[in-house]
């Protein structure tokens, strides 16, 4: 098992609110679902539970279809923390069959307007944010990635740190999905597809030396947490 620390930085303008009203303002944070099943896609990995996929089968077109933010048992992506404010910017949208905007505002009275728009407010590019990233095999990730409701691409950058040994009940040093990582408490914050946890005390950590200090991270349930698949690192290495 190795631990890394990553950084997305936006190459394209990102917006994933779900709010389908004008207005829409996509939240501060990466949720770990949009990093985990980017990655995924990008890797081909099981892809028809992914949520970018244009099909028409199941829950029809690009329509999530994940329980949880655990794409896959090899890699985790921790929620992604921005790096400094964020600063919007506004766009006029209209696009009815992709669902960010609702269809036609007298739909309810049978008149529905037919050239419905909206405005937007998307994270600006050169935008960067960071959390962990738990690998459990030897993988090599893509560069770039694609997130949001217009897959606007984005740059992985990652930095293997150093893995201290595990620890039960300690505060994390980034947000947490709750339904990948038993969670005791913290502070919720509202976000599509489902609330996130900053502040967050978690059951299962490891227990990391990053930027000169230790930390700690949470480890996804379904991880084993067996003394020999936590292997402390004696270096930090670049790649």
């Amino acid at each position: 098992m190795k631990v890394f620390k990553y950084k997305i930085e936006l190459i394209d303008p990102l917006f994933y609110s779900k709010e389908g009203l004008s207005g829409a303002i996509s939240p501060k944070y990466l949720h770990a679902t949009a990093i985990n099943y980017a990655v995924a896609y990008s890797l081909g990995i099981n892809p028809e539970a992914q949520p970018y996929i244009i099909s028409e089968e199941n829950r029809g077109r690009n329509t999530p279809r994940y329980e949880n933010s655990l794409a896959s048992e090899a890699f985790y992506f921790t929620p992604g923390r921005p790096i400094g404010n964020i600063r919007y910017i506004s766009e006029i949208a209209k696009g009815e069959d992709d669902n960010f905007v609702k269809l036609g505002y007298g739909a309810s009275t049978g008149k529905a307007e037919v050239l419905k728009a909206s405005q937007l407010f998307s994270i600006p590019p050169e935008s960067i944010f960071e959390g962990f990233l738990i690998v459990r095999k030897e993988m090599i990730f893509p560069l770039i990635i694609r997130l949001g409701s217009f897959r606007g691409k984005a740059l992985l950058n990652l930095e293997e740190i150093r893995v201290l040994k595990e620890k039960d009940k300690a505060l994390v040093a980034h947000l947490v999905d709750p339904l990948v990582s038993k969670t005791i408490r913290g502070m919720m914050i509202g976000m599509f597809p489902y609330p996130i946890i900053e502040n967050a005390v978690c059951e299962r950590c490891i227990e990391i030396k990053v930027d000169g200090f230790s930390k700690y991270i949470a480890l996804p349930d379904s991880f084993d947490f067996l003394e020999n698949n936590i292997k402390r690192t004696p270096h930090i290495a670049i790649i």
